[in-house]
């Protein structure tokens, strides 16, 4: 029998398109040991996948995920056997490759506890030079080396009279596994409900063919569809003022039930019927970029998943509505430098935009900006504003322009709590320790800190909302100039669970975020409405009093019209094409 097996394994057979026996029995190990050792390192991704496929497919469906994972497989064999048996010039390109994917996939799952999905190359595509770098600080992980580094000492021991393949093997290899990663783009949704998974390369090219499937390349800019301006808008007499603030999760204030005393200034308005309080709402996404692009076009979860970024991005902007009906908008960010965020033609639409470099200056560094990428001391910056006191520079700028005017609607982007948690408060407003103190802007704590973790968050969430929100106005009992404030967060936090980002992931924690009103006159409301984002968009246009009949889509419904009964099951899009339960 062994014979038998040593003469075949003997011929060069074809599904190794004419490669020894030596490289191939060394392929198929790598392969073999690079499985094991991702299925063991990334045992949270594959036991999910695994539990899936045993309880949710049946048979047939089983069958069909076993052909697919198998030719997946074999297409990775076939690149590392690729790898190892042709000449070096070639090798440098396959181990290129892989070194890149293996850096991005491992990365994620460092992070975020995923793989990547197109959006994420998007995200990357369209991210400003900060984001960039706060991406990579963020997500990096050298775990790839192991078996990058592995492979690579593989080659140098093949001898080289295995070297058999060259440019063709190459150009062939790429054209077959593109061609089937792209039929896969089409398949996956309707058969894997778009969660088909395989080894770490196999999902880098996934998203690489999905990118190319959902996103094809065109040279035209992107634009937003118009707006209809109604034939009678007048010039408003009103302010409207919306509030995005960043990492705020809902279950971390007092003001909805948190045992800790984080929101007192806000529980005391909630105690004079000053604040109209839904509770926890559930976010757009669970990451900055996502939420804020979904915000302000309204997209529900139903269409962040069916639509292309692309289209998205197409949908008119709460700015675009604002304008129609001849507010000055204005958009104050305390997080960026520049616009960051939906798509340039944005811009057009906004009057004013104050970044933080005119909140504070055009030079400022944060610290992923540094080459050291250390935490400085921010009691000792130099170079601009504590942190904390962007957002109070931020409130004392709105208030005057609500205080003394008409006609405006404000879309803030508050610095919020973004970790590093302990650098948005001043160390004498420490009510909770032990504290966790960041050693590098990004880093990733270990599980048993997640205690000094939340005191750091509590201390941060404490001092930002009730010092914000003391500077935006004196008296929340009658504000100026028919002024309204709607308040929520971006997104929540998962407070780096399991060795995770802190937001980004799936958790519903991270998906938590407030919803209250203030300065609302005359109007009858139930907030035992279940609320998310897309329901605050149209609130906005109806305080706006942007016609219903004029609208171009059919938005979800307003938190003005939403009864307790009216509540559904909520979802958020943790990526582009992917819906989580909330509820």
């Amino acid at each position: 029998m062994s014979a038998k097996v040593d003469s075949i394994l003997r011929k060069r057979l074809s599904f190794t398109f004419g490669a020894g026996r030596v490289p191939t029995l060394v392929a198929l190990a790598f392969v073999v040991l690079f499985l094991i050792f991702e299925t063991a390192y990334f045992w949270s991704t594959t036991g999910i996948e695994v539990d899936r496929i045993a309880f949710e497919y049946d048979g047939f469906s089983q069958a069909i995920y076993a052909a697919y994972l198998a030719a997946a497989l074999y297409l990775f064999f076939l690149y590392i056997l690729a790898t190892i048996a042709s000449r070096w010039r070639f090798r440098l390109v396959y181990l290129a490759i892989f070194a890149f994917a293996l850096l991005v996939e491992y990365s994620y799952q460092f992070a975020l506890g995923r793989f990547t999905t197109y959006y994420d190359l998007i995200a990357a595509i369209s991210a400003t030079g900060e984001q960039k770098a706060d991406s990579i600080s963020a997500f990096v992980s050298y775990i790839w080396l192991v078996p990058f580094l592995v492979l690579v000492a593989v080659c140098f021991a093949v001898g080289k009279r295995l070297q058999k393949f060259g440019w063709k093997m190459l150009a062939m290899l790429f054209v077959v596994t593109l061609a089937f990663y792209l039929h896969l783009s089409f398949v996956n949704p309707a058969f894997f409900d778009g969660r088909f998974t395989s080894s770490s390369f196999g999902m880098f090219w996934t998203s690489v063919s999905d990118f190319a499937v959902r996103n094809p390349i065109q040279l035209s800019p992107i634009t937003r569809e118009t707006v209809e301006a109604p034939a009678n808008a007048n010039v408003p007499n009103n302010n409207v003022i919306f509030i995005f603030d960043e990492s705020i999760r809902a279950d971390h204030m007092s003001l909805n039930g948190y045992e800790r005393p984080t929101t007192t200034y806000l529980d005391e308005l909630q105690r004079k019927h000053q604040l109209v309080n839904w509770g926890t709402a559930s976010s757009a996404s669970t990451s900055s970029h996502p939420s804020y692009d979904a915000f302000i076009a309204g997209a529900t979860p139903e269409q962040i998943e069916t639509l292309s970024l692309r289209q998205l991005n197409s949908m008119p902007t709460i700015f675009q509505y604002a304008k129609a009906m001849n507010y000055k908008t204005t958009l104050i960010d305390g997080q960026m430098m520049k616009y960051w965020g939906g798509a340039p033609d944005d811009l057009n639409y906004i009057d004013e935009f104050d970044s933080l470099a005119v909140i504070d200056n055009p030079n400022r560094k944060e610290d992923y900006q540094t080459a050291s990428n250390k935490i400085t001391d921010e009691a000792l910056r130099t170079n601009g504003l504590k942190q904390w006191e962007i957002d109070t520079k931020i409130a004392e700028r709105v208030n005057k322009i609500f205080t003394s005017s008409t006609g405006n609607f404000i879309f803030i982007y508050k610095r919020g709590c973004h970790f590093p948690y302990e650098k948005n408060y001043p160390e004498n407003e420490e009510h909770w320790k032990p504290v966790y103190h960041f050693h590098e802007q990004y880093e990733i704590p270990p599980a048993d800190k997640v205690g000094a973790i939340i005191n750091s968050y509590d201390n941060s969430l404490s001092y930002n909302l009730d010092d914000f929100f003391k500077t935006l106005s004196k008296d929340y009992s009658d504000l100026p100039n028919n002024t309204i404030i709607v308040y929520t967060g971006d997104h929540g936090e998962s407070f780096f669970a399991n060795g995770k980002a802190g937001h980004g992931g799936e958790t519903k924690g991270e998906a938590a975020v407030p919803l209250f009103i203030l300065g609302m006159k005359d109007r009858t409301v139930d907030t035992g409405f279940k609320a998310s984002h897309a329901n605050m968009f149209t609130t906005l246009l109806d305080l706006m009093n942007y016609p219903e009949e004029l609208r171009k889509y059919p938005y979800a419904i307003s938190l003005f019209k939403a009864k307790a009964a009216d509540s559904r099951p909520r979802y958020f899009n943790p990526s582009l094409e992917k819906r989580v339960p909330f509820d």
